[in-house]
């Protein structure tokens, strides 16, 4: 990258801000405005959402040496960034270093001729975004140089981003420029500003931007304070929002400004910068400097700079190339136990940018989230709580394929509870929960078909460090089995010490009075401890095959393995053989294969059939 493009034409609004700064200036009363910071009850809090930090630097590096560059660009030069500033900017210890006590310090010199030096830093990622329909945060522990009056005329520390994509069109400040902090001339304050649209004017008012004005930032001269901006696509309109120490003092929405001019500045990804300037139109605006009474070595500290994400929960604002339509996907819902459904979108050989679920619940609001691809199924999934069996929940999915956002149609999803634990059994916990019970038990844990089971004594944790993980990325949960099985689901084909007699490979269960083992086994077996264990020392047991869905009264055969299984609306679907099956809750018909459903059983033919 050539540096001297980094906002080489930028005339950034100081200028405009000195003209507002000197008409404040002329009434005390609307400076004495400016200055008051936060109310002492009712501040807004930062914003409640669930954080994956995705990059950091701690600034760990030994006492004396410069950034980690696999993490840093240098920007250097003398007079090209723009802003009326008179530093040059280098790359030495001297001006950029890591003080070995997990800080990074930026420091600004004057020579004996009067010339200052100083630094300025930006990352090498240039991918710190908010997916649509989620929020991504920039936030840094920073104090700044601790000067004051006289000795800090000129002054002007940064912590701030531009739109990754001015690294290659350098068109600002149309792709974007969100301040986190800036202060000026030792003033104890925080200014944070957004710019984008044209130059001058605009909608966005440039060179000035949209911008919080001064606020007091008591002690951020002497101490570590926390700078934030939170770019947040989960809400409409679309928000972005600066936090001192975890307090919203400002707020920027989309709705501000037209759909493009946002879009063009907010709506891709962004790369940070931290510069320690001198001089300019900024400090030229609150005084002006430096003087020959401007003390060199001032510096601003960095403790650790950080970049999280978050999924939203609220549809995004949408974007301009929103079209119906899009080809090339399933879609389906998986009735969970807990009263939970798992609703899926599958792209058919695409990948997809994001995928927004859109859903209502019978007689209540309609909520809008943003979906998590789950590699291990290739599909994008949320799971759904609160449903009850019957209820009907109308849903909707929003997705982005070869850079165009398309909507599908509705579709309609009954909640009907998961038949997929042969025989009677009740849940005891919900997953990473506690499963209580005295004696030996046989435990089941897993979801929607696909479970393991552990014989445990006296309770167990519902995790799968204890199970293992049947079904990845799915919710799970423990059972226990209180109840001989049901009839009509397993039929006893041996009491204890007889022989269970089939053919083929079948699940058996062995046991009595909810305490049971399973063997997976072929052509008959002897029902005796010897074979299963003694789940339950002192009972006399039986032997029970589990059949596959009757093809009679309550189940229909629909196809064979890699056939279509054609239905209309929403049906609880059977996939296996032998006695081994996992169940879907689908939608207007499926492909009968392992790619949907999971192998339940490796090398036998097996059948879907729906109810």
């Amino acid at each position: 990258m050539d540096n001297k493009e980094v906002r080489s034409h930028q005339q950034r609004h100081w200028f405009s801000l000195r003209i507002a700064t000197l008409f404040i200036i002329g009434s005390s009363l609307v400076l004495a405005t400016a200055l008051v910071f936060f109310p002492s009850a009712g501040v807004p809090k930062a914003h409640a959402a669930t954080w994956t930090q995705i990059w950091s630097d701690e600034f760990n590096g030994a006492a004396g040496t410069g950034v980690d560059t696999s993490n840093w660009i240098y920007d250097t030069g003398q007079g090209i960034f723009g802003t009326g500033e008179i530093e040059t900017m280098t790359n030495s210890t001297a001006n950029v270093y890591q003080d070995g006590n997990g800080h990074l310090v930026i420091t600004a010199l004057r020579d004996a001729n009067g010339n200052w030096t100083s630094g300025r830093l930006e990352t090498q990622r240039s991918d710190f975004g908010a997916p649509a329909g989620g929020e991504f945060a920039m936030e840094a522990s920073i104090q700044q140089p601790n000067l004051s009056g006289a000795a800090a005329a000129g002054y002007w520390p940064a912590f701030w981003s531009l739109g990754t994509p001015y690294r290659v069109d350098h068109n600002w400040p149309a792709d974007g420029e969100i301040d986190m902090m800036e202060d000026v001339n030792g003033l104890s304050s925080v200014f944070g500003t957004l710019h984008c649209g044209v130059d001058p004017g605009g909608p966005c008012n440039e060179t000035t931007g949209i911008g919080s004005g001064q606020r007091a930032c008591a002690g951020c001269q002497t101490g570590f304070h926390t700078y934030r901006v939170e770019v947040d696509r989960s809400v409409s309109p679309e928000q972005i929002r600066w936090y001192l120490d975890g307090v919203n003092y400002f707020t920027v929405n989309a709705n501000q400004v037209d759909p493009t001019t946002w879009a063009n500045a907010v709506d891709h990804s962004f790369f940070i910068l931290f510069d320690l300037a001198m001089g300019g139109g900024f400090p030229g605006a609150f005084g002006g400097g430096p003087t020959a009474a401007t003390q060199s070595g001032g510096s601003m500290i960095i403790d650790d700079v950080r970049v999280y994400t978050a999924n939203g929960n609220v549809t995004p604002t949408p974007t301009p190339t929103s079209t119906t339509g899009g080809s090339g996907f399933a879609q389906g819902v998986n009735s969970l136990s807990g009263n939970q459904g798992q609703f899926w979108f599958q792209p058919n050989g695409w990948t997809a940018g994001y995928v927004i679920l859109h859903y209502t619940i019978a007689g209540q609001a309609q909520q809008n989230v943003n979906m998590s691809y789950n590699s291990g199924a290739s599909q994008w999934q949320y799971t759904v709580g609160g449903l009850s069996p019957g209820q009907t929940t109308t849903y909707s999915f929003t997705y982005q394929q070869n850079g165009l956002q398309y909507d599908t149609g509705q579709y309609t999803f009954s909640y009907a509870a998961a038949q997929s634990l042969p025989g009677t059994w009740s849940q005891c916990a919900a997953e990473n929960g506690t499963c209580s019970f005295t004696g030996t038990m046989t435990v089941a844990f897993g979801a929607n078909g696909k479970f393991t089971y552990q014989t445990l004594t006296n309770g167990t944790a519902c995790t799968d460090g204890v199970f293992g993980d049947p079904n990845n990325g799915t919710v799970k949960a423990c059972y226990l089995e209180s109840v001989p099985p049901a009839t009509n689901v397993w039929s006893q084909c041996a009491a204890e010490n007889g022989t269970c007699s089939f053919t083929g490979t079948m699940t058996v269960a062995f046991g009595a009075n909810g305490k049971f083992t399973y063997q997976t086994l072929t052509n008959g077996t002897a029902c005796t401890d010897g074979v299963f264990g003694d789940p339950n020392v002192g009972t006399v047991k039986a032997c029970y095959l589990i059949a596959p869905p009757a093809n009679t009264a309550t189940w229909t055969s629909c196809a064979a393995e890699n056939g279509t299984c054609s239905f209309a609306g929403t049906h609880e679907v059977a996939y296996g053989a032998n006695g081994q099956f996992f169940y879907q809750s689908l939608t207007n018909g499926t492909a009968c294969s392992n790619g949907v459903f999971g192998d339940t059983n490796n090398g036998t033919v097996k059948s879907c059939y729906y109810q």
